[in-house]
């Protein structure tokens, strides 16, 4: 089975919300989107999709958002319903971030559903200072701190110690750049945050894989 996630914020085969929540995806070419309706709940509306292919991309959208564990359809029907991930509330001055700007795009798109902070869930790791890092949602954090929320959802994201050292490494770089809070970091446009951001990425794996 082939998925492909629709990174764009305009397709008119998906529901704007759906856009905006980064939950739209082509399940071998038929429109499948996951439209979030609480910290750990999602609608999702697809044609033909039988169990197996939906708890296939659920998975897909999983890696994403692994606090979303309860699936139901548009009447209300429960699809799939996964062990819960455990949540807690944390101040946003209180996360270290591991990358160094944000899209401004972006936050207008995710400007759309964040109210409180139980719309910004955020997968986190412990750094060895015991300073909580942030993994992903970094864009979302942003945009709830300008919007005046302080606290955000944060659970423990289960990740290969591999993937623990590249963080670390993340965080090293970011902290000499002085970005150790949320508020830190830069505001780009789109092409400036590829720039400054995206293409930095790209370097950075480039050297470790030579280097092995």
């Amino acid at each position: 089975m082939d998925i492909e996630r629709i990174n764009s914020y305009t397709d008119p085969r998906f529901p704007q919300e759906t856009l905006y929540q980064h939950g739209a995806f082509l399940v071998d070419g038929t429109p499948c989107s996951f439209r979030i309706i609480s910290g750990h709940e999602a609608v999702v509306e697809a044609e033909n999709l039988n169990e197996d292919d939906l708890r296939e991309a659920a998975e897909n959208f999983r890696f994403y958002t692994e606090h979303i564990t309860t699936f139901y359809d548009s009447a209300g029907k429960c699809l799939l319903d996964l062990p819960p991930v455990e949540q807690r509330e944390v101040e946003i001055d209180s996360l270290q971030p591991s990358q160094f700007s944000v899209d401004r795009e972006k936050c207008a798109a995710v400007g759309h559903f964040i109210r409180s902070a139980a719309d910004v869930v955020i997968p986190t790791m412990t750094l060895e200072d015991g300073v909580l890092c942030t993994l992903d949602g970094h864009t979302r954090l942003y945009e709830a701190w300008r919007r005046g929320i302080r606290t955000a959802m944060v659970f423990t994201s289960d990740i290969p110690p591999q993937q623990q050292c590249i963080m670390a490494e993340f965080v090293r770089e970011a902290r000499n750049r002085g970005i150790r809070h949320i508020r830190d970091m830069a505001l780009y446009s789109p092409e400036e945050q590829i720039k400054n951001w995206h293409d930095w990425c790209d370097a950075f794996f480039a050297a470790r894989q030579e280097a092995e």
